[in-house]
């Protein structure tokens, strides 16, 4: 773009034309590199893509679902809500069982070998609907065993009857195997649209808690029908009931998928074994109380997510071609995240007390107290998340799974020691302790990783880096004595080709300026 392009529009003030030009260069090559990074005929472009199609959602979920689970637990007050809450715990306990960790696994067999997705995919939704029907008599066995006299009985058959019908959103994988999130996106949030214009009509109506928890079933139940038609819509009628189950096939994803599906497991204990644990601990208000903190400290768990949505394939390139810049985007990853969920805690830390009386009403006085504890596992949880992929990049799974299973077994043993003494508080303890040591102490007890829990320090110190920092042109870090500069770098494309990358990485003439000393000396001799 030339010049006078970037000129201030007419009704813009003259002064204003020295901001407005670099601020239009600098959006005009930002787009230019979305249009190349975009093209839906390249696969950056179809990643580019099927990222914000996921992103979307989440922001839809939780704008359109926030406001309308505030206004349910305003109308259901403590008692109520948390029946609900400990239900809906049990339940996404239970389906995690069902999933059998093999989701991950099964989209890398249906990249591989797309020819046999009808086979990969039937068996996967066989196995899937097999073992919620299980989970669902198991669920309901323990609602009959601990509370058949009471309430919570008929919510959790409610809640464990659409887990089987849930089973059909196994047909997700295809999509996300193809790329194809827009068509998963459109699924799941019909489910949510429904079960949100079910809960409103319940509340205009002044329905009982058994209808808000039918309201949930439907979200479950409508969500795998839901992919369903869009399987048969998008890939046929008889592609779909050509969905074969193999035994063999079956066993071999089993096999496979079984690390997966214990951390998978110990990461729901993470967020949902508390709830359980207050309510077979305490009673249904505490349960109410705790659920309503967590709710606000939750929601915002999904920006470490999409923020490592790109994390994992640039850890993996830098630490094959270059252990310093490997080194400085990690540390990088691990100062942004550590310290926007420490401004985030810090912030709902002071805002706790009249945000949680405007939002939930006179009857959550406790939830105050409970939300500015529970908000300070986010630093720790965000960092976990730039932990994990850094793992995967360093094909050390086994350590991840290690603390994950360690973290969960601590979360259970410091909810029975704090529970009975403390409520909602000792559990929100017991939050806040487990996510320190998985994410953070964990590290020190395996050598290899103790790397990682020297990067998370000082990020936790970044303030303190900063200060000390003597001049802008320090290492990695902004701290520490200045590195030697090592060859410059030229900017690449990751599909530049081999021919390029030769070019760049061939040796280059040292030029001379004609003011330089070696000039002078030869014209003074001459």
């Amino acid at each position: 773009m030339t010049r006078s392009g970037w000129r201030a529009p007419g009704w813009m003030p003259g002064w204003a034309e020295f901001a407005y030009r670099p601020a239009a260069a600098l959006a005009s090559r930002g787009r230019a590199m979305v249009y190349r990074r975009a093209n839906p005929d390249s696969l950056g472009g179809q990643v580019v893509l099927n990222s914000g199609w996921l992103m979307a959602e989440r922001f839809i979920r939780m704008g359109l679902g926030f406001v309308v689970t505030i206004w349910v637990i305003r109308y259901l007050e403590a008692d109520a809500y948390g029946v609900l809450a400990y239900a809906l715990s049990l339940t996404l306990l239970v389906d995690v069982i069902a999933t059998m960790g093999m989701r991950s696994i099964v989209v890398r067999e249906l990249v591989e070998d797309p020819e046999r997705e009808p086979e990969i995919l039937g068996t996967t939704l066989g196995v899937k609907f097999g073992t919620a029907v299980i989970a669902a008599a198991l669920m309901i066995g323990f609602g009959w065993l601990t509370a058949s006299g009471s309430e919570v009985f008929p919510v959790l058959t409610v809640l464990a009857l659409a887990l089987p019908i849930s089973a059909l959103s196994a047909l997700d994988l295809s999509f996300q195997a193809s790329l194809q999130s827009q068509y998963a996106v459109a699924a799941r949030t019909s489910g949510l649209a429904l079960a949100a214009l079910v809960r409103v009509v319940l509340l205009l109506v002044g329905a009982p808690l058994i209808a808000f928890a039918i309201a949930s079933a439907i979200e479950l139940g409508s969500v795998g029908l839901a992919f369903a038609g869009m399987y048969a819509w998008k890939r046929g009628r008889r592609r779909l009931f050509a969905l074969r189950f193999r035994r063999r096939r079956a066993w071999s994803l089993i096999s496979v998928s079984w690390p997966l599906f214990l951390s998978a497991l110990a990461a729901s204990v993470y967020l949902k074994i508390d709830q359980v644990m207050l309510h077979a601990l305490t009673s249904s208000r505490e349960v109410g109380q705790y659920a309503a903190a967590a709710r606000l400290s939750e929601i915002w768990y999904f920006i470490p997510v999409a923020l490592a949505s790109s994390l994992l394939p640039m850890l993996v390139i830098r630490r094959a071609e270059d252990a310093a810049g490997y080194r400085s985007t990690l540390q990088r990853a691990f100062d942004v995240n550590a310290w926007m969920a420490i401004a985030l805690a810090g912030g709902i830390t002071v805002v706790a007390i009249p945000a949680v009386a405007i939002l939930y009403g006179p009857d959550f006085r406790e939830t105050a107290n409970i939300l500015m504890v529970h908000v300070w596992a986010a630093p720790f949880i965000f960092m976990g998340t730039v932990l994990g992929r850094a793992l995967i990049a360093e094909d050390r799974r086994a350590f991840e799974l290690s603390r994950h299973t360690a973290g969960a077994l601590l979360n259970v043993t410091l909810n029975f020691l704090l529970i009975p003494g403390y409520g909602g508080m000792g559990a929100a303890v017991a939050t806040v302790t487990s996510y320190a040591f998985a994410s953070y102490f964990a590290c020190f007890f395996y050598s290899p990783a103790r790397f990682h829990m020297h990067l998370m320090t000082r990020a936790l110190l970044w303030p303190v880096r900063l200060w000390r920092r003597p001049s802008s042109r320090g290492g990695p870090g902004g701290d520490g004595p200045p590195e030697m500069p090592g060859p410059r770098e030229p900017v690449l494309w990751p599909d530049e080709p081999p021919a390029h990358r030769a070019l760049h990485d061939a040796p280059q003439t040292p030029r001379i300026r004609s003011g330089s000393a070696r000039v002078r000396r030869t014209r003074s001799r001459v």
